[in-house]
C-alpha cells in the first residue's frame, strides 16, 4: 500500500471521529423529536454532519478500491460490495452500510424534501455504524502493514 493512500485514509478516519464527537454532543442536547423537528440549528448540525461521515465512509470504500486496483464500482452500493466480497468488511457491516450512499445523496441533493425524522433516527440509531467502519477499515490497514 503506498504511504499517500495510507495517509489519506487516516486522515478520513480522523475527519471521521471529529464528526462523530460533534454528532454524540449534538445527541446529547436533543430532549425530543419534537425539539428536533423544531430548531434549525439542530436538524442542520445533524444533516451537515450525517452528510459528512457517509461522505467519509464513501470516499474511504473508493481509497481502498482503487489502491488495490480492483474493478470500478458503477455506484456506492457496488463499492460496499466489493470490500465485503474482498474480505475488507464484514457481511454484517456490508448489509448495515446498505442505503447510506443514498442517504448522503438526499442530504447533498435533497431530493424532494429531506425526512428530518429520518435525520433523527439516523442521529440516535446509526452513530455506532460509523465506528464499526472505521474499526473494520483500521484492522485492514493493520493486516497490510504486516
Amino acid at each position: 500500500m503506498s504511504e499517500i493512500t495510507r495517509q489519506k485514509i487516516f486522515e478520513k478516519l480522523q475527519q471521521l471521529d471529529g464528526y462523530l464527537s460533534n454528532l454524540k454532543k449534538l445527541k446529547k442536547e436533543i430532549k425530543s423529536l419534537e425539539e428536533f423537528l423544531e430548531d434549525f440549528h439542530l436538524y442542520g448540525l445533524a444533516e451537515r454532519y450525517l452528510q459528512l461521515s457517509c461522505q467519509v465512509v464513501l470516499d474511504t470504500l473508493n481509497l481502498v478500491i482503487i489502491e488495490e486496483a480492483w474493478e470500478k464500482p458503477e455506484d456506492n452500493q457496488e463499492a460496499v460490495s466489493i470490500l465485503f466480497r474482498k474480505k475488507i468488511i464484514s457481511e454484517n457491516l456490508a448489509s448495515r452500510l446498505e442505503g447510506i450512499a443514498g442517504f448522503r445523496n438526499i442530504l447533498v441533493h435533497e431530493y424532494g424534501e429531506i425526512d428530518r425524522r429520518r435525520v433523527y433516527q439516523y442521529l440516535l440509531e446509526k452513530l455506532e455504524l460509523f465506528n464499526a467502519f472505521k474499526k473494520e477499515i483500521l484492522n485492514w490497514l493493520k493486516s497490510k502493514s504486516l
